[in-house]
């Protein structure tokens, strides 16, 4: 589960393996703190990092060599459905400025996750600047959203 530093537009990003997750810590955790806060109650930033920690999730930093800079992180993990589907799924996606790199990270991680054997990607994310609520019944939010790409086999 080691992969190199991958640099492209003066942006790196590289898989962090469990025994390093105390060096960057400090600088990923208060990315991460606004996220689980958006999570409703799925994750909290211990429950990552007891995730990361055992190996059943992993850590993803984006590094601007530039600026001595980590300007954010993605923690994936992998889902087996019982049809026997497994899918890469990212869990958390946080940082500054990721328009900047989620163009080189994308690669990356599909890239990395056909070489884990997954049948592709998924996400449940928010809907950003679209209408929360329906207008039907306001009790009901829609709050996020299921992305997936599926490779061809």
């Amino acid at each position: 589960m080691s992969q190199t530093a991958v640099e492209m537009d003066e942006i790196k990003f590289s898989v962090i393996l469990p025994h390093d997750i105390f060096k960057v810590w400090k600088d990923i955790k208060k990315y991460l703190e606004r996220s689980c806060k958006r999570s409703n109650g799925r994750h909290t930033v211990d429950t990552i990092y007891k995730q990361l920690i055992d190996g059943q999730a992993h850590l993803w930093i984006v590094f601007d060599p530039e600026n001595d800079l980590i300007t954010g992180c993605i923690v994936t993990n992998y889902v087996y459905y019982p049809t026997g589907l497994k899918m890469l799924n990212i869990l958390q996606l946080c940082g500054k400025n990721m328009q900047d790199w989620m163009e080189i990270g994308k690669p990356i991680l599909l890239d990395w996750a056909k070489k884990n054997e997954c049948n592709g990607v998924e996400a449940l994310g928010r809907e950003g600047m679209s209408n929360w609520l329906t207008d039907k019944d306001i009790k009901w939010k829609k709050n996020n959203l299921l992305f997936e790409i599926q490779f061809d086999r």
